[in-house]
């Protein structure tokens, strides 16, 4: 689901999580999860288990984040992302999508948004 002719964004280290370091965050705190795939990839795939995991497709990502915090918690259930986004992980199936959200992320303000590397499909394969 790659944009056509969109390259993909280039993120520094501070922007990437690697699998083994969203397992170790996971078991001693409940960052917000964000799967940006859309929920027909999730169906077929799965989820990374965590007790803060919504799915905003992509493509209705900048809008979602527009949203009030009111408006975000009565459709996801959980309060909208504030501040500097440190808590906030985005992942895709391999990481592009995941990368370019974390581009939208950031023109919301969360500088500290983070990125999957590899997305849920290196997730699932450790």
């Amino acid at each position: 689901m790659a944009h056509q002719g969109t390259p993909l964004p280039v993120l520094d280290d501070s922007q990437k999580i690697s699998v083994g370091e969203l397992k170790d965050l996971l078991a001693k705190s409940d960052p917000l999860v964000v799967d940006v795939r859309n929920p027909s990839e999730i169906e077929a795939s799965g989820s990374i288990g965590s007790k803060k995991n919504i799915n905003i497709p992509f493509s209705d990502l900048d809008k979602e984040l527009s949203l009030s915090n009111a408006e975000f918690k009565a459709k996801y259930g959980l309060d909208k992302p504030q501040g500097d986004g440190s808590d906030v992980i985005f992942h895709c199936m391999k990481g592009g999508r995941g990368s370019r959200a974390v581009v939208v992320a950031e023109k919301h303000g969360m500088k500290k948004a983070r990125n999957l590397e590899g997305g849920y499909g290196l997730w699932s394969s450790q």
